[in-house]
């Protein structure tokens, strides 16, 4: 006896049940023919299903041809609920082979039946329970707790949220069983009720537009936006870019992987975040591999392994991060970016969350931003003593450039966050042009730049110079117009500070001239250039002192005879490493009435740095050195590049 595909049965039920379109199976089953990987792979392999998807239906479909008496048909159960006659149903079973459509849209069209009678007899057909859609309003926890992304991909509407359920109503009885990994990324059971609604959509859109000026409530589970430290962290320590707010950093990744084990999903994203809080680390990366992925967090600079995550798991853990960062889940395909807030206690910290699809799944960064942290003021960024007179000097003047040069990561931002909290914000205007605005300054103006709508640093700082701004921030030069109209606002009354990426402050001058910019103009906006990097310290733990040889004092520029350098062995504080935390070394390069002179000459750098003496960067890690806070190889690995 000749058997049909179950396959080829369940392509046909997938499209009916509308887990995928008719385009799509096309699609594949066109490419199995050249490529010869079954289209059901390749739906998987493209994350468009499940495995669990096509299991649940080619169960269904296996049971209802195994079984001794089938299961009642949707006609039947309509005949047998009174809701249609068998003459009805005979007439639209006929117009069903000559159109190959589907009984229950005929049965609709001839008004045989209504709505509500379908989904009653749905409901009976596959045992579950029916509501009314009238008599079913949906609270604002439901909705905050589903996000409306998702409800309209599943075509479910969220009802209720009482202990660890979600109720729902759905228009397909084949929806409860997607909805069993959706319920997994949100930690809830979700129990499903079938309703009757012409369109879904709009109804799904109607109820969600009511709680748009809604704050979320305060839960525990997380769901919304604003996440509850209580679930995510339960540490108050963390780390800052350029100076590290000392942490617990006596945390262990085994235990976190172990204790990671078996849990659910929504238990080991909180895990992730907590341990990388408590670690001190600054970012966390979860990256797809094979045959597991990895997470890691970065310290002190350096990444390290913490746990791995298995393949089944890592699209359900990537899913639940992108819901609580108030990402499109649906949405695999394209770069996003989003943040998370985490509320401790008077305490705020905003996690910057970044995907990137690669060729095996979404690769996801979280960057953690601890609002306590930001600093004080330029006493607390590590400065030498005479640096620090220097540059407190200089952000008092009443205008002028002050530039912060150095790479990515180098803690630019905390510099020019420092300076501005020396700033008089009672008194002065101030107004910052940042792309991301990473921390939030009270009794400043901070701008966030996006030029995707043409919110550029040149348009908005032309705009802001309008503003009757005594202080302008503006946080990188990236382009000529940028750097013309920042020279502009620097020489007509108002004080600048911006970044640019150069290898020393000396660099900066030669930059802006590549950029366009007359040496003369040059000369009468800059005021100061602040070169700087960050190194790691030595874990007080474990620092101990050692005699350097003469070819390590060479290599470090030090000519002292007899003298003790300090590392660290390494301990479970500073995961092994040696290092704990991070300081600036600076060089603060002040524009005095000779470099300008030298400067609108188009002199060398070489005759800039030999007009002037003053302390570089090198020379302030060696006093770091020499004063046991630095060990001599963070010399020549940040140093001497």
């Amino acid at each position: 006896m000749q058997h049909d595909d179950p396959y080829l049965l369940t392509g046909e039920e997938l499209v009916r049940q509308d887990i995928i379109t008719r385009e799509e199976l096309d699609e594949v089953k066109a490419n199995e023919i050249t490529t010869g990987t079954p289209w059901y792979k390749q739906l998987i392999q493209q994350r468009r299903i499940s495995f669990d998807t096509l299991d649940n239906v080619l169960h269904y479909e296996f049971h209802s041809r195994a079984a001794k008496t089938a299961p009642i048909s949707l006609g039947e159960s309509l005949v047998s609920m009174g809701h249609l006659t068998e003459a009805e149903l005979d007439e639209a079973l006929e117009e069903q082979k000559r159109s190959g459509r589907l009984l229950g849209n005929i049965l609709l069209e001839k008004k045989f039946v209504t709505r509500e009678a379908m989904a009653h007899a749905l409901a009976k057909q596959y045992n579950m329970e029916y509501a009314c859609l009238r008599d079913t309003p949906s609270t604002a926890e439901a909705l905050l707790a589903l996000p409306e992304p998702l409800a309209l991909q599943h075509k479910i509407i969220p009802i209720s949220l009482t202990d660890d359920t979600l109720v729902v109503l759905a228009v397909h009885p084949q929806t409860r069983e997607r909805l069993k990994e959706v319920g997994v990324i949100l930690g809830t059971e979700i129990k499903t009720f079938l309703t009757a609604v012409e369109d879904i959509e709009e109804e799904i859109k109607k109820r969600y537009a009511v709680i748009v000026d809604q704050p979320a409530p305060k839960d525990e589970r997380g769901l919304q936006k604003q996440v509850i430290a209580k679930e995510a962290v339960k540490k108050e320590d963390s780390d800052n870019e350029a100076q590290p707010v000392e942490s617990d950093r006596d945390v262990r990744f085994e235990e976190i992987a172990q204790a990671a084990a078996g849990a659910s999903v929504v238990q080991i994203v909180s895990m992730i975040i907590e341990g990388a809080i408590n670690a001190g680390a600054t970012d966390i990366h979860i990256d797809p591999q094979l045959p597991e992925s990895r997470v890691r967090y970065r310290i002190d600079a350096m990444l390290h392994d913490v746990m791995r995550i298995p393949e089944s798991l890592y699209p359900s853990l990537v899913s639940r991060i992108k819901i609580i960062s108030d990402l499109d889940i649906t949405d695999t395909r394209h770069p996003q970016d989003g943040h998370i807030s985490l509320a401790l206690g008077d305490r705020e910290i905003d996690i910057r969350v970044a995907t990137l699809p690669t060729y095996l799944g979404e690769r996801v960064v979280l960057r953690l931003l601890d609002q306590s942290s930001v600093l004080s003021g330029i006493k607390d960024l590590g400065l030498s003593d005479d640096d620090e007179k220097t540059l407190n000097n200089l952000i008092k003047q009443p205008y002028g450039m002050i530039l912060v040069t150095g790479p990515t990561g180098s803690g630019k931002t905390t510099t020019l966050y420092a300076a501005l909290n020396q700033k008089n914000v009672m008194t002065e205007s101030i107004v910052t042009l940042e792309d991301p605005v990473e921390y939030q300054l009270a009794g400043i103006n901070q701008v966030q730049i996006d030029p995707e709508i043409n919110v550029t640093f040149a348009n908005t700082l032309r705009a802001a110079m309008r503003q009757d701004i005594d202080v302008l921030l503006v946080g990188e030069i990236r382009d000529p117009e940028t750097a013309q109209i920042a020279i502009r606002a620097a020489m007509t009354g108002h004080l600048v500070f911006s970044t640019l990426h150069t290898n020393d402050a000396i660099e900066a001058i030669s930059t802006l001239r590549n950029m366009g910019i007359p040496a003369f103009l040059i000369a009468t906006a800059l005021t100061a250039v602040i070169g700087q990097r960050l190194v790691r310290k030595i874990c007080p733990a474990c620092k101990y002192s050692f005699f350097p040889t003469d070819g390590l004092l060479q290599s470090i520029d030090v000519v002292h005879a007899k003298i003790d350098l300090y590392r660290g062995k390494g301990c479970q504080r500073c995961h092994f490493t040696g290092f704990s935390g991070r300081t600036g070394i600076f060089e603060v390069f002040e524009i005095t009435a000779k470099i300008r002179h030298l400067i609108e000459t188009e002199a060398t750098a070489e005759k800039i740095m030999e007009a002037e003496s003053f302390s570089t960067m090198a020379d302030h890690c060696r006093e770091k050195i020499l004063a046991g806070i630095v060990n001599p190889e963070e010399y020549l690995r940040v140093v001497r590049i």
